[in-house]
């Protein structure tokens, strides 16, 4: 019975060591860099496999100190040699290990990366939290890792996603015209230190900032003009600054702008709305004062953009203030709209509450939405405003579209 089992294991071991390479590759993928190497122990048919590997998850947990892992990524890198890699992802997500502190092994281990005609890299820093030291704090906050700009000279590179890292003004401009392939460029809780994000093939750019209070945001230099011709995808998250000028948005499909501080700036409303008026899915996402050098509704009824092409929209109630007129507004300018969603914030106050939410639904006017089917109402528990919102827009809207309402 015993030989029968052990054979019977043998033949699932050599079913395993029998799969083609391109599939243990993408097993491995799914490994830490250490994992990966591990395998090596295994049986003999994985003995070498991870050498040529064409995904590399470089990653710092497990580590305790900066020079052990030093020598472990720049001994993997050593003996791949130059094997192509397809994705690397160089992550240091753990406290005590820090990309700024092994600054040119980093920058050796990117530059090795897209050598090797790398398509996807990721560079994602430590950033500390209020649980650690003080002094770690200090780290992150003062001294991000800086990425050296010469490296990125890469036919090959589609996608970067960077985080907690230092953007210069010539990184971003090496990053473009030595690049030519780059289509994806995500930055999350990044410093950003340029003037303008200029590139002909970028479709997709994300610029967001996730679990940072604002008091750690700091250095964020956001007063910048975005050219981009051929983007299709745009999503600026929580951002503290003037809203970027938009420019050469044509191409442009779907767009998710929010911005957290309480007196947002718009240097011109006027060329915001029109960089988006091609867009087919939008979000705005603003504070409840939406300021400027006039307020980004009364912007709205001077420029008169006709959302020719918009069929999903998002909004907060920044645009229920001044009777709903900016609401109206992409009632009355948005001819092909099919679904719309209102996220409603929490009351902080009685002032709040009368100072947001309007008084009377001005005007005599109605829309004839035709097309419009779905409004969802995204609302704080037992929210009293929204049965005096629904009326409105029952009021408002000669059609009839299902309205949802969603608690939170």
């Amino acid at each position: 019975m015993a030989l029968k089992i052990s054979k019977a294991m043998g033949v699932v071991g050599d079913r395993i060591s029998g799969l083609p390479d391109e599939l243990l590759h993408c097993i491995m993928s799914f490994l830490p860099a250490r994992d990966a190497v591990r395998t090596c122990v295994l049986l003999p048919r994985w003995h070498r496999l991870w050498v040529s590997t064409p995904q590399l998850n470089v990653d710092a947990e497990g580590f305790s100190y900066e020079d052990t892992f030093v020598k472990f990524v720049t001994t993997l890198l050593l003996r791949r040699g130059c094997t192509p890699l397809d994705s690397f992802w160089l992550c240091a997500n753990r406290p005590g290990i820090y990309l700024y502190n092994i600054y040119n092994s980093a920058n050796n281990w990117i530059c090795h990366a897209l050598r090797s005609n790398v398509q996807v890299l990721g560079i994602v820093e430590h950033w500390a939290t209020g649980d650690e030291e003080e002094e770690d704090m200090e780290v992150v906050e003062d001294m991000m890792f800086k990425i050296d700009h010469y490296a990125f000279t890469s036919s090959y590179l589609k996608r970067l996603h960077l985080c907690c890292v230092s953007v210069s003004n010539r990184f971003t401009k090496q990053l473009f015209s030595g690049c030519p392939a780059l289509e994806d460029l995500e930055m999350i809780n990044c410093n950003i230190y340029t003037s303008e994000f200029s590139s002909g093939t970028l479709k997709n750019l994300t610029i967001d900032y996730v679990g940072l209070p604002p008091y750690e945001r700091q250095g964020n230099k956001l007063d910048f003009v975005i050219n981009m011709p051929s983007l299709v995808l745009l999503c600026l998250g929580s951002l503290l600054c003037e809203m970027p000028s938009l420019v050469g948005m044509q191409s442009l499909i779907t767009a998710s702008l929010s911005l957290d501080h309480p007196s947002v700036i718009f240097a011109d409303a006027c060329d915001i709305l029109g960089a988006l008026s091609n867009v087919k899915n939008m979000e705005l996402l603003f504070p409840c004062d939406v300021a400027g050098k006039s307020s980004l509704q009364s912007d709205m009824q001077l420029c008169r953009v006709v959302f020719s092409n918009l069929t999903t929209l998002s909004l907060s109630d920044w645009c229920l203030h001044g009777n709903c007129e900016a609401l109206f507004y992409f009632f009355e300018h948005s001819p092909n709209l099919e679904e719309l969603t209102l996220k409603m914030r929490k009351q902080l106050g009685f002032r709040d509450h009368l100072n947001w939410f309007p008084i009377v639904a001005a005007g005599p006017e109605t829309f004839n939405c035709d097309k419009l089917k779905k409004i969802e109402i995204i609302c704080p528990k037992h929210d009293k405003r929204v049965s005096k919102l629904v009326a409105i827009l029952f009021a408002k809207i000669i059609s009839s579209p299902e309205i949802s309402i969603k608690p939170f």
